[in-house]
């Protein structure tokens, strides 16, 4: 028997699954199975995955007939149903990993008798070749630890990473005791329950904090390469982690963890949202938060270090209020218009660090004809870390940042006199929504689980 079943999931990527095959069969960790599972593709990926099979015994295709509802969780699921070693990991079929990935992983779960392992990824664009860190790149830092036993506190540190899988290694007895498995359904982003499932189950986490596997992000095709009614489905997953804990009776001490994952999700999500469904986002999310009392609602937004803007959209749906749900998605810094953003940040954070901010934001920002020529223009030079570059521009557009500036002023103003929550100048200095703004926002192709 292996000591390791790697489950590669597979639809339609018939220009990257070589390279991703490749790399799983060049493991220096050797004694593994790898179950590679086509959802019905119709491109050349099954003959592809049949041929790549035929010339190394350890990897066994499973080719399904059709492609299966929503995203990943009937072949992962059958992927699971198949593997037969102790350790069980899994590879998205267009990214690729380093060959030491599952030897490092699996080290290190055997050393500390941990239920899980997991290291760091970087994203890869499509077509460009490009790495970025994820949005989840900073909750390494407090991490200094090689192992972490899962208590709740401990517990919640980690549901609040991004929920993907395939960077994890995970012990199947756990797995199996547990009956955990990706919940089937219409929607995607059956990652998240299962991350859930996974860590509330598990005794321990050792944590590898290097980069090991690359995802790839921005291929036509994706689920999240499209803003559209499909990313409301990651609500539906909600009331999925809501019935598990209660079944587990554990509910009572998830309670506000969950429903800080509902909010985070609500702040990515409502940024990829279009204006004419504004209307269908907020509806998506009433039934869910006005079903908790506000003071739970407070107390998750301060328990996940949510800002001001953050806290209008919220407390606003959980009054049914549309019209300051609406108006606070189109004034909060982080919009469309890269002003907004500016001026927020030269307020709340000074020249330079609004420089560095701006930096980022041009540096990962694809070019779009909507955004002035300017911009545009800055987009094809990117400023270089120290934002020298970006303090230049920014002397150019000063007198237009301070205009915005003092409109900003105006509407904080009215709207912090009217929501009941606190102050933005209070609550938006260096906090968790300032740090990631520009750096999550601009990465929004895998913010919470599978491309």
């Amino acid at each position: 028997m292996a000591e390791l079943s790697i489950i590669v999931t597979t639809y339609n990527i018939e220009d990257y699954i070589e390279q991703c095959l490749a790399s799983v069969a060049a493991q220096t960790l050797t004694d593994i199975e790898v179950i590679v599972v086509d959802d019905g593709s119709s491109d050349s990926t099954p003959e592809l995955i049949r041929r790549f099979c035929e010339g190394d015994a350890r990897f066994v295709p499973v080719l399904l007939g059709e492609n299966s509802p929503g995203g990943v969780a009937t072949p992962a699921n059958v992927g699971l149903d198949r593997a037969s070693a102790p350790w069980v990991g899994f590879v998205d079929g267009d990214d690729h990993i380093e060959p030491t990935m599952f030897e490092r992983l699996h080290a290190a779960a055997r050393t500390h008798d941990a239920d899980l392992a997991m290291c760091d990824y970087q994203e890869e664009v499509d077509g460009t070749g490009e790495r970025r860190d994820p949005a989840d790149a900073h909750r390494w830092a407090p991490l200094t630890d090689p192992c972490y036993e899962l208590d709740v506190p401990t517990s919640h540190t980690f549901l609040r990473f991004i929920a993907v899988p395939w960077r994890k290694l995970y012990r199947r007895e756990l797995l199996e005791s547990r009956s955990i498995r990706f919940p089937v359904g219409d929607g995607f982003f059956e990652d998240n329950p299962f991350h859930w499932f996974a860590i509330v189950s598990a005794r321990s986490i050792a944590l590898v904090p290097e980069v090991l596997c690359y995802h790839r992000v921005a291929r036509s095709g994706q689920t999240m390469a499209t803003a559209d009614e499909r990313l409301f489905h990651i609500f539906s997953h909600h009331d999925t982690i809501h019935d598990w804990l209660a079944a587990q009776g554990l509910l009572d001490l998830y309670t506000v963890p969950l429903l800080g994952w509902v909010i985070s999700q609500m702040e990515w999500i409502s940024r990829r949202t279009p204006p004419e469904r504004h209307r269908q986002l907020f509806d998506v999310l009433t039934p869910i938060l006005t079903r908790y009392p506000l003071e739970t609602i407070r107390r998750a937004l301060a328990e996940n270090n949510k800002g001001a803007s953050t806290q209008r959209l919220t407390t606003a749906v959980a009054k049914g209020e549309f019209a300051t749900f609406v108006r606070t998605l189109t004034t909060r810094p982080g919009t469309d218009n890269p002003f907004v953003t500016a001026a927020f940040h030269l307020r709340h954070s000074g020249v330079r660090h609004t420089a560095v901010l701006t930096g980022r934001y041009l540096r990962n920002t694809v070019q779009d004809s909507r955004l002035p020529g300017y911009l545009t223009r800055a987009r094809s030079k990117a400023p270089d870390s120290s934002g020298r570059d970006v303090l230049f521009g920014l002397t150019v557009i000063e007198r237009r940042l301070q205009r915005m500036e003092a409109r900003l002023t105006e509407i904080e103003g009215r709207l912090d006199a009217g929501s009941g929550v606190p102050d933005a100048r209070a609550s938006l200095g260096v906090d968790e929504e300032g740090r990631d703004r520009l750096g999550a926002v601009d990465r929004l192709e895998d913010p919470v689980g599978r491309g």
